[in-house]
């Protein structure tokens, strides 16, 4: 997102950042919220939830390493449509509202990205919200895994590595389920040849048998 500024921009919003810690479960902000800065994700995960009318919190987006959260509500000046939520034990970089409106104004590349990242996430979102409102804990855990691997997926001679370290508990809060009930999915994947786990990265042995379980198009 932050790749179109120039080092100077890079520089002036480094000076004004500051880093926060959240506890798993933090909320950072709820929906609807107007803050005064946007996030970057040092470690850890941070999910974006909506709440639907039956009551139900349902996580629309992931933000991990290295990912921007909150821009588009600090940029229009509407607060954040998500409430943010630490998934487990994150550090994040605090750019504050009055640092980034100036450079944004002036900077046609990152406007370009906004408009472009909005426009993916909100399709994504959707999907994620039918997917995880809606479906079974086969697919909720697969559509949390293919989502991590399209941000941060690695292709490897055995598949595709998701290149940051998670645990089931990780992948139980963001799917809505229990750590029981990923252990049990988890491990029949693997004994299945379907995904393997080494040093808590994850990889996806067949991508197109997760995408089906997600569709609904198959039992894994």
């Amino acid at each position: 997102m932050l790749n179109g500024l120039t080092d100077d921009q890079i520089e002036e919003l480094a000076s004004y950042s500051r880093t926060s810690f959240a506890e798993r479960g933090d909320l950072i902000w709820l929906n609807g919220n107007t803050v005064s800065f946007f996030g970057v994700v040092g470690t850890g995960f941070v999910k974006m939830t909506r709440t639907t009318p039956n009551g139900q919190e349902v996580t629309t987006e992931i933000m991990g390493p290295g990912q921007v959260f909150g821009l588009l509500g600090v940029i229009d000046g509407s607060g954040c449509p998500q409430t943010a939520k630490a998934v487990c034990s994150a550090w994040y970089l605090k750019v504050p509202k009055s640092a980034i409106l100036p450079i944004y104004q002036e900077n046609v590349i990152l406007k370009e990205h906004l408009v472009r990242r909005t426009a993916n996430r909100l399709r994504q979102s959707y999907d994620m919200i039918s997917t995880l409102s809606a479906g079974k804990v086969d697919q909720r855990v697969a559509a949390v895994l293919l989502m991590l691997s399209n941000s941060y997926g690695e292709d490897t001679a055995t598949g595709v590595m998701i290149a940051v370290p998670l645990t089931r508990q990780n992948i139980a809060e963001i799917a809505g389920t229990t750590v029981e009930s990923t252990i049990r999915v988890m491990s029949r994947w693997q004994k299945q040849g379907l995904v393997t786990t080494e040093a808590k990265h994850i990889s996806i042995r067949d991508p197109r048998a997760l995408l089906l379980a997600v569709q609904g198009g198959t039992s894994v």
